[in-house]
């Protein structure tokens, strides 16, 4: 992937920080936990991925999406949404499959749920694996 540590921003709860920042090493990665701070970071740098949490700003997931999507600056840059905690729900799968849906219809390059894959070296590099992925053809894509 070069020398260029990509540019990631992350938008998200607080609760998977740690997990995805130990994920995510090596990367420079900005935080965002508001929808009004995620505007600014937009606006203000380039990042060469936006990864969306469910629970970003109180479910603000796709108010967030679709400000990036109308923005000609990111239209070519990978949009990765995800469930990063969990939440007791008897139709949680038919909920994350909706929202799955949802986000790709949206513009969304991809859904994931970090939930399904282990807290450990390696789920962890399978979830690594997966944004890697979309870095690459966002890199090669220019």
């Amino acid at each position: 992937m070069g020398t260029k540590k990509p540019r990631i921003l992350l938008a998200c709860a607080p609760e998977p920080y740690t997990r995805l920042f130990a994920i995510l090493s090596g990367r420079e990665l900005t935080f965002v936990s508001t929808l009004t701070d995620a505007h600014a970071a937009l606006k203000a740098d380039h990042f060469d991925m936006i990864m969306i949490g469910v629970h970003f700003d109180e479910s603000r997931m796709f108010d967030l999406l679709r400000y990036v999507r109308a923005d000609a600056k990111y239209d070519r840059v990978p949009v990765v949404c995800f469930r990063g905690i969990t939440v007791p729900n008897a139709k949680g799968k038919v909920v994350l499959e909706a929202v799955e849906v949802a986000c790709k219809a949206m513009g969304a390059n991809a859904f994931f749920d970090l939930m399904g894959f282990a807290d450990d070296t390696v789920g962890n590099a399978a979830v690594r694996k997966i944004i890697d992925g979309f870095l690459e053809s966002e890199q090669n894509g220019r």
